[in-house]
């Protein structure tokens, strides 16, 4: 009897001291960031990080950093940097930049990424020193210098990545559902919908109700600077599509997308925004 007694006596111990050595974090989505290599040199505690919504190191209201994130930041000798960053769940990313109006294509990094005690989204890569953004603003990555201190400069807005809504071919807030659909642009007030199809044509439509709706066959594009201009002569009239490579903001949704778009069709003038779709957006 005093063998089950004692028996008895170290279970309980044991589940009253693994009850009190539990991590008391809460049962909210967490994402587990590694800030490098982990050495072998002793018990490691590794505790989950949250960076979602409500996360104990970002605002309530910073949503997750996970997805495309894009910005025009400054460039010395050039109209200005196209800037794309990709945060995997991983915590991987890869870092895009094109410099406008040079031919010297695009300049692409990768690494791995982390959340910082202090709240700053990190980017690691072998060749180069991290870089780093701060988080404080909901929906946005604010760029800091490389000291980590925020950019105060009269451009400082420059260095600013919002979010980039994943559009895909089965998107249907913006794409129709016409095969082979490259690129999409919408409006607001009146609405309408342009889709080009980069082998077949250009389709511009006013919608709900289609006052106005052109088609053609795609033109050849002419080029300037970060600009893509197509024009387009049909039965109906003039079709003129202008793409311009700068971040647009929805009037009504707020949805930010890297293409204003300009469209002049039968003489009537519409301005929205849009985006490449699948494969030709890489």
């Amino acid at each position: 009897m005093k063998t089950i007694n004692k028996s008895i006596y170290i279970g309980l111990l044991l589940w009253v001291s693994a009850a009190c050595t539990t991590n008391p974090i809460n049962n909210t989505a967490a994402t587990t960031v590694s800030s490098g290599p982990l050495e072998p040199s002793g018990p490691l505690d590794i505790g989950p990080v949250d960076v979602g919504v409500g996360g104990g190191l970002l605002p309530n209201s910073m949503p997750y950093v996970v997805g495309t994130w894009h910005g025009v930041i400054p460039c010395i000798n050039c109209p200005g940097i196209t800037y794309d960053l990709l945060l995997n769940e991983d915590n991987t990313f890869e870092e895009t930049r094109v410099y406008q109006n040079r031919d010297t294509g695009a300049t692409i990094r990768t690494g791995t990424w982390r959340i910082t005690e202090e709240g700053v989204l990190e980017l690691n890569n072998r060749d180069a020193e991290p870089t780093r953004f701060d988080l404080s603003t909901a929906g946005e990555l604010n760029m800091l210098d490389e000291s980590g201190n925020p950019i105060e400069t009269p451009i400082a807005d420059m260095y600013r990545l919002r979010r980039e809504p994943e559009l895909t071919e089965t998107d249907t807030q913006l794409w129709t559902g016409r095969v082979g659909v490259d690129f999409v642009a919408t409006g607001n007030e009146p609405g309408w919908l342009l889709e080009i199809d980069l082998e077949e044509g250009m389709y511009f439509k006013t919608r709900p109700s289609e006052t106005v709706s052109l088609s053609a066959p795609l033109p050849a594009p002419a080029t300037e600077g970060s600009t893509t201009r197509y024009f387009a002569q049909t039965e109906d009239g003039e079709l003129v599509v202008e793409l311009t490579e700068t971040p647009c903001t929805d009037s009504m949704s707020g949805s930010m997308l890297p293409y204003t778009v300009q469209v002049v069709a039968k003489g009537e003038r519409f301005v929205g925004c849009g985006k490449y779709l699948g494969e030709a957006g890489r």
